[in-house]
């Protein structure tokens, strides 16, 4: 038996496409991830995306797609993973350069003295 299903109007495939899109756009956010930028933006415009598909869906009562919820909570995951990515740089190098310094001092300061 098969189950009928009115054809889709414009604006229910329009709210389709951009659903997929926002999903696509935060999974690849997690993806990238470890290139901080990268993935931050991917993340930003994913999460906008699906934030702007339930307004659209609200506003034209239609029933919330669960492929916008799935992009918005991979966007929002991908970006929290981004932050913290962009933390444990900044770490890595601070700790790095602090290093770096405290080898230079013992390395030339005897040297010169």
């Amino acid at each position: 038996m098969e189950q009928y299903s009115a054809p889709l109007t414009p604006e229910q495939q329009s709210h389709n496409k951009s659903s997929v899109t926002a999903m696509v756009l935060g999974i690849v956010s997690l993806v990238v991830t470890w290139f901080p930028i990268v993935g931050l933006v991917l993340a930003i415009v994913g999460l906008t995306m699906s934030r702007s598909n339930r307004k659209f869906a609200e506003a034209h009562g239609f029933k919330e797609n669960s492929m916008n919820t799935a992009g918005y909570v991979t966007s929002v995951v991908g970006l929290i993973a981004g932050i913290v990515t962009i933390l444990v740089t900044i770490a890595v190098v601070v700790i790095g350069v602090a290093a770096a310094a405290g080898i230079w001092q013992y390395v030339i300061l005897p040297e010169i003295m």
